[in-house]
């Protein structure tokens, strides 16, 4: 029994998309529910996973973020925040805003652990900066992937979109750094961290670059993805076992969910009248409640205007914990330390989210959108 209840606690996107395509189902009349789903996008987040769990297995986030932080024996927590603020807001635009949360929040709480109120605001800021620096890019985050190839968005088309919200981002994010404590931190011992197996590393540098060329259209997707499981195979199996398999099952479901409500009339009409001129606010206001990658699944098939679903998106990742999926990873990697305090945590979060989306959402409005 606590099995399946770890695996639901796990799982619940899984399990939510999968009921809700079930049902979807009963409504619309039988046919090949799996025409609903783009094979290219699925391909091609997995094989983002590969290369990024090879980068994994290499220690490069580790070592980079090590030479980053430097051997100083006097450390103050302002600068060692807003180093580790930034090479997750940097890192998420290229490896997605969960594994930069995955590879730098626990860092922090190690380096920040003497001062553990400025620890929770650094990491506060730290999952707001993932949120953020991972929009720029169509890779950043599954749904800019899915709304990317969705809408048939150009790199011009899609970068104008994003660029200038991740300008103005990046100097808030700047200016809450700045309101880091600046205390001395305790001698935490840092061990050496080496790159491991610098020929593979250039070969998984390698194949994220063929990933990217196949996100813009230069590869075709089949092409990287035989290459991709080509690889992984003759070099290390394990790197199968860092994709997402939960995340691409989710995709499935909400591929097929969608497809069944957008054949009901009544349902598409509905959707379309209340949502249609207001696709921003209504992306940003469901992320809110279901995350911003159901958001972005559910709202896709009643609008054409892409645009404003990939900002409305990635700024609805901001505001409540469960806007962006990775938030969840952040709170979940601070419970397991020392004293945590699970309320303190979500009202400096809760603050920091909402004053960000206070901020960003009007200047997307009115200059981006």
């Amino acid at each position: 029994m606590k099995g399946i209840i770890e695996f639901c606690k796990r799982e619940f996107l899984v399990i939510i998309s999968g009921a809700a395509a079930l049902v979807s189902c009963l409504f619309v009349p039988v046919t090949n529910y799996m025409d609903y789903v783009n094979a290219d996008t699925i391909g091609l987040l997995f094989c983002l996973m590969i290369a990024v769990a090879g980068f994994r297995e290499c220690n490069l986030l580790a070592a980079v973020s090590r030479k980053l932080l430097g051997n100083s024996e006097t450390v103050y927590s302002r600068k060692t925040g807003t180093i580790l603020v930034f090479i997750t807001f940097f890192a998420a635009m290229l490896v997605t805003n969960d594994v930069a949360l995955i590879a730098f929040v626990p860092l922090t709480v190690v380096l920040l652990g003497s001062c553990p109120g400025t620890m929770i605001y650094v990491v506060t800021v730290q999952t707001a900066a993932a949120n953020l620096g991972s929009m720029l890019t169509p890779f950043g985050n599954p749904q800019n992937l899915f709304l990317y190839d969705k809408y048939d968005m150009t790199p011009s088309e899609f970068f104008s979109t994003t660029a200038p919200v991740f300008a103005v981002s990046a100097l808030l994010v700047l200016i809450l750094c700045a309101f880091i404590k600046n205390q001395p931190l305790e001698a935490v011992k840092r061990d050496e961290v080496t790159i491991r197996n610098k020929s593979y590393l250039a070969l998984y540098i390698v194949l994220f670059i063929l990933c990217l060329l196949a996100v813009f259209g230069v590869l075709d997707v089949i092409v990287v993805f035989a290459s991709v499981c080509a690889v992984a195979v003759i070099i290390d199996l394990r790197l199968f076992a860092g994709v997402d398999y939960g995340l691409l099952l989710t995709f499935t479901f909400f591929f097929i969910f969608v497809g069944n409500i957008q054949n009901i009339e009544a349902v598409r009409t509905f959707v379309t009248d209340i949502i249609g001129g207001n696709e921003m606010l209504a992306a940003a206001a469901a992320s809110q409640v279901i995350s911003n990658v159901p958001a972005a699944f559910m709202l896709s098939g009643f609008t054409d205007n892409g645009r404003a679903l990939v900002l409305g998106t990635n700024i609805g990742g901001l505001g409540t914990l469960v806007a962006s999926l990775a938030s969840v990873i952040s709170f979940r990697i601070y419970l397991e330390t020392d004293g945590a305090k699970p309320v303190k945590y979500l009202g400096v979060f809760t603050a920091v989210n909402i004053a960000l989306l206070a901020v960003i959402y009007p200047f997307a409005h009115f200059f981006c959108a």
